[in-house]
């Protein structure tokens, strides 16, 4: 079967501490004289290679706990394989994940307040909808009774789709790049997961697996901000907060702001429906999910590369090895226009082997359709968590939709297998015909639906914006100079506006939001740490969350996002 189934401190820095900053750092007022360079700050991040033990930290639970949690689906997925008769019923497990999804992206479509409502509600019930179908389901397989399996499928979505969209929620806590890394990288340790798991996965792996990964879950919630109690006790307002210190006002951090029931930002506030891109995009991960899961029920012989795992073990070991590769070699030039124009080429290679020799290879020929798939099913995550970051929406709206639309696409794709089965067995209709059919779509869909420009719009768009808006600004300035005007950077507390607009929209924890100011006047880890009274340590690990956060590798990469951000 196709594995595609796969922080307490004052907010901003006081009066005086501005007005010195702003003394020492102000900038210069004729655009003959060039800018100073901000000295770089030490331990800033980099790309990946050279991020601190925070960030490999960060990495390793996402990598671990996302690929458990693709490893459970499988799990529950396979296990018809073991209950037969409970085949019919497959799509009940897909249905519910969608449908839950679809429900978690409704509620959070206008963002704002909505948000971390709905994230404590997920975080509460999900742990209960996965110990429910750990449970139900290999009892059903013990006692061969279909109806807890049906109850067992229904759960488990219920659990499923929740879990990866929480899981979504987390990656988009992280740079763009950090996903293109990461997300391959989980797709191997599914692969492990299951080939360890065997065809006959043991109670221990319904239960322990999913529950392991919501753990991971939880705890690297508590790392990006979230406490246990605004997670699972009751919702935590403003009279919660730590008191801000020498009486500056606080800037609370995004989900705070949210539970606190002030507005949203104003991009996330209007951003209320799906871009037509990322619309597009979401069509095709259902369309694709759908063809590749139309032949799960054929009979297609002996599987070559059964001492290896199976097919769809190796199809991700290999899928994910050569991503990372790829993104490894070209760090931040990574471009998701190669990754679609491997993946499409490779399906459609797949669906021509089944239309040729489909009675003689047809296990081969579905291994380079999972093959095909699996890289842009890669690809499509790492598209979402752009669009989360990049475009300010919300996380759980766009990977609620996302995964919706990729279970929808896998129920769809289960039950016309059952329904293409049926009629080659009977000889109505020849595996050839289904192939060209499929092919027929994977171009309407490469051509009309996801052409390339789109997929380069989804991942380019925002960093050309933030390019033009940064030459607009310079522009803007320089005539501002030459006329002799006042420039709005003169005005007193611009900076600290800035960076506390830039702290609210991209969830800086309060420290976080002191620290940013510092890095915007241009100074160095040694006079942040100085003047924050913190340990060179402490400030290097503040300056990579923020760096992390802000999608940034430099501190004249901040500096220019905080002088031209336009959520003030």
């Amino acid at each position: 079967m196709p594995l595609n189934t796969r922080m307490p401190d004052h907010a901003t820095a006081t009066a005086s501490d501005a007005a010195e900053t702003a003394a020492a750092a102000a900038p210069p007022k004729s655009a003959s004289e060039p800018a100073p360079q901000p000295t770089a700050v030490a331990g800033a991040p980099a790309p990946l290679g050279a991020a601190g033990d925070t960030l490999v930290l960060d990495f390793l639970i996402i990598v671990l706990g996302f690929g458990l949690c693709r490893a459970w689906i499988v799990f529950c997925l396979g296990a018809p394989l073991v209950l037969p008769a409970a085949m019919p019923t497959h799509w009940v497990y897909l249905a519910c994940g969608a449908v839950c999804a679809a429900v978690v992206a409704l509620l959070c479509r206008k963002g704002g307040t909505a948000v971390a409502p709905v994230r404590r509600t997920l975080f509460r019930v999900t742990p209960f909808a996965l110990l429910a179908s750990g449970l139900l389901i290999p009892l059903a397989i013990y006692l061969n009774n279909n109806l807890l399996m049906v109850c067992g499928f229904a759960t488990g979505g219920l659990g499923a789709g929740p879990l990866q969209v929480l899981w979504g929620d987390r990656f988009s806590h992280h740079s763009v790049q950090f996903a293109a890394f990461a997300s391959p990288a989980a797709a191997v340790v599914t692969a492990v997961a299951v080939a360890l798991a065997g065809s006959q996965t043991s109670f221990m792996g319904f239960v322990a697996v999913p529950l392991l990964s919501f753990a991971l879950l939880a705890f690297h919630a508590g790392r990006t901000g979230h406490s246990m109690g605004e997670l699972f006790g009751r919702a935590v307002g403003r009279a919660q907060e730590p008191a801000p210190r020498d009486g500056a006002e606080a800037v609370p951090c995004a989900d705070a702001n949210e539970v606190a029931g002030q507005p949203a930002p104003e991009s996330r506030r209007t951003a209320r429906n799906v871009p037509l891109g990322l619309g597009k995009l979401m069509f095709s991960i259902m369309t694709f999910s759908l063809l590749c899961r139309m032949f799960d029920t054929l009979n297609t012989g002996t599987d070559p590369l059964a001492f290896l795992g199976g097919s769809p073990v190796f199809s991700l070991v290999v899928v994910g090895i050569a991503f990372f590769a790829i993104v490894a070699k070209v760090r931040d030039r990574f471009n998701a226009t190669f990754i679609y124009r491997l993946s499409l080429p490779i399906m459609v290679a797949g669906y021509v082997a089944i239309a040729l020799l489909f009675d003689s290879h047809a296990a081969i020929s579905l291994l380079i359709i999972n093959v095909g798939y699996e890289f842009f099913d890669i690809l499509t995550w790492v598209l979402f968590v752009d669009a989360a970051r990049r475009r300010n929406e919300n996380a759980l709206y766009i990977f609620g939709l996302g995964v919706a639309f990729m279970f929808c696409g896998m129920a769809l794709g289960n039950v016309a297998s059952h329904i293409v089965d049926a009629l080659v067995i009977s000889g109505e209709v020849h595996a050839t015909v289904v192939a060209m059919a499929a092919i027929l779509c994977l171009v309407v869909v490469a051509f009309l639906v996801l052409p390339e420009g789109t997929v380069a719009q989804l991942s380019e768009s925002l960093r050309e914006g933030r390019r033009e808006n940064a030459d607009a600004a310079n522009a803007e300035h320089q005539r501002r100079d030459a006329e002799g005007e006042t420039s709005d950077a003169d005005q007193p507390g611009r900076i600290e506006r800035h960076c506390a607009a830039v702290a609210r929209d991209f969830g800086l924890t309060p420290r976080e939001s002191e620290v940013i100011v510092l890095l915007a006047y241009g100074r160095t880890l040694a006079i942040i740490a100085r003047d924050l009274h913190i340990a060179q340590g402490t400030a290097r690990t503040h300056i990579e969350n923020i760096y992390r956060k802000l999608d940034v590798h430099k501190q004249q990469e901040l500096i220019d996002l905080v002088e031209n951000h336009e959520g003030v």
